[in-house]
């Protein structure tokens, strides 16, 4: 383990100048976080664009007994998209580029039936299909895909999710496109603009994007998954970027807090550009901006991201009032960065501690809400139970949580599930998390499933994937040339199957999945088989 930093005088964390010892406090919080001999973690507290203080802990490389130091680099996945955003910036001064052009019009070889601008990408709010997403309903590997590649894929989807700009739904698909459309508007890829505009004027020279998974890369943290099973190697193999794929260090990312902290360098306008919010449909502002997210922390305003690949996890927070920010950076997939860092911005900012909300009794405030419930926006269901120890109980293919009522009225998620509320309003129940404000899902009441219930046998097949869904005589859903899972009876009238929701809509299926809403497959002639695939095969075996 390291840690490094120093103690300011007069008592009260970094904010207040105080004289707290943050550098062992921080040493403490990696090393409850960390077990020995596991993959490690390094956290980061800036200030005034210097990195202030540090703890690491683990091992970058577990095979070679290599710990985790201050210039050890991490993919922080889809806290890069910030930095993508700050690229279309860039273009918009240079005045190659407007956040409301269609981005159609720099990208003509997208098939989408209706405009989508770049504000619209940058911010969730197009309704663009999350490609991660169709990738595994395409049974496509995201090994060693470009960029060119996962632009002529998405390509081929025309319709959306919902009507640009009066919804959110969090999707990468946005940001691949905008890391395409500035390689259209200026030659180079994403990973040389950003390196030549961005990171060689701040001196972030251990910072680029990863845009050939191939290539070593100096002191890059090998990605693992830990978990009951014990641990396996996980590192992300991706190489199309802009939603994700930035590798920096905790020591490099110190001049971009001093970025974030008053625009220095690159600019202010960039830096307000990136927190600027529109606001909601018949509502306050959106809590999503261009790549970055305003939240709280202990009460505090903040803003920040988080990151997830396979591998690999990050965060980052910054607490405008002190001008204190946080990073925390990992190669262990069983470690949460959000509630390490905040923990951390805690202790710099010497905020005090939130206590628990006060739980009460909920036998009477449980009356009505068990019982089965769906989200018409993105087609999850769950089913609402109560428990013996008093709690609210959720299940489904998507929703698991256990929650406790509160004084005020809300539930609250108990252990893993703390962050998320539950809200009633009217006949409908709000469900949300504290650390992603702005993204909540309404649910309704909806019909039990119904026992017994099946799917026809039928092939069907999306013209925008090119790809074949059949529902077997086994009752089971072959999709692609990779899934072949059960299909069980779902609230509503739908079914589920291996996470994803299917109806039927006269001759169509109609899947959703997290980041895709009702995508439309046709039904075929009998006997349909994939092409090249003898019939009878099984495409799984």
């Amino acid at each position: 383990m390291e840690f490094g930093g120093f103690d300011e005088p007069n008592g009260g964390g970094l904010c207040h100048g105080g004289s707290m010892d943050i550098a062992n406090r921080l040493l403490e919080l990696a090393h409850q976080t960390v077990r020995p001999g596991q993959p490690g973690l390094a956290i980061g507290i800036y200030t005034d664009g210097e990195l202030a203080q540090h703890a690491t802990a683990g091992l970058a490389s577990v095979e070679f007994d290599a710990p985790v130091t201050t210039h050890t680099r991490f993919d922080i996945a889809s806290v890069s998209k910030h930095f993508t955003a700050t690229a279309a910036l860039l273009l918009c001064r240079d005045g190659k580029l407007s956040l409301d052009d269609d981005i159609r019009v720099h990208l003509p070889e997208l098939n989408l039936q209706v405009p989508v601008t770049v504000a619209q990408s940058l911010r969730h709010t197009g309704g663009l299909r999350d490609w991660l997403a169709l990738t595994e309903l395409a049974g496509r590997p995201l090994t060693r895909m470009t960029q060119k590649q996962t632009l002529a894929f998405v390509a081929g989807v025309t319709g959306l999710d919902f009507e640009p700009g009066k919804q959110f739904s969090y999707s990468n698909t946005g940001y691949v496109l905008v890391a395409s459309l500035v390689e259209r508007l200026t030659g180079m890829t994403l990973g040389e603009f950003t390196t030549e505009r961005m990171f060689i004027p701040l001196g972030m020279s251990e910072t680029l994007f990863r845009e050939d998974s191939q290539l070593p890369l100096l002191r890059f943290a090998n990605g693992y998954d830990v978990g009951e099973a014990g641990m396996r190697r996980a590192d992300t193999e991706e190489c199309a970027v802009g939603d994700g794929g930035l590798a920096t260090s905790l020591a490099d990312l110190a001049p971009w807090f001093g970025f974030l902290l008053d625009g220095r360098v690159l600019g202010a306008d960039l830096r307000d550009g990136l927190l600027e919010r529109v606001n909601d449909i018949g509502g306050g502002p959106r809590s999503y901006a261009l790549g970055l997210s305003h939240t709280s922390v202990c009460g505090e305003p903040a803003f920040g991201h988080a990151g997830g690949v396979p591998g690999y996890r990050s965060q980052l927070l910054f607490l405008p009032r002190c001008g204190i920010g946080v990073a925390v950076l990992t190669n262990n997939s069983s470690i949460a960065p959000r509630p390490v860092a905040a923990e951390a911005l805690r202790l710099a900012a010497g905020l005090v501690a939130e206590e628990p909300a006060e739980r009460v009794d909920r036998t009477a405030a449980t009356a009505g809400l068990t019982g089965y419930w769906m989200d018409p926006k993105t087609d999850r269901t769950m089913r609402v139970e109560t428990t013996r120890g008093g709690l609210l109980k959720l299940s489904g293919e998507i929703t698991s949580a256990e929650l406790a009522l509160t004084v005020d009225g809300t539930w609250h998620g108990q252990g893993a599930s703390a962050d998320s509320r539950l809200q009633v309003t009217g006949d409908g129940l709000r469900l949300g998390s504290v650390n992603r404000p702005g993204d909540d899902a309404l649910y309704r009441r909806c019909d039990p499933p119904v026992i017994g219930a099946t799917l026809p046998t039928a092939v069907y097949r999306s013209s925008e994937l090119g790809v074949l869904a059949t529902v077997t005589a086994k009752g089971e859903l072959e999709l692609g040339l990779q899934m072949v899972t059960q299909i069980k009876p779902a609230p509503d009238g739908a079914f589920t199957a291996g996470g994803l929701t299917l109806r039927l809509d006269g001759d169509h299926l109609l899947i959703s999945t997290p980041g895709v809403y009702r995508m439309p497959f046709a039904r075929q002639p009998d006997g349909t088989v994939p092409l090249g695939v003898p019939s009878g095969f099984n495409v799984a075996s």
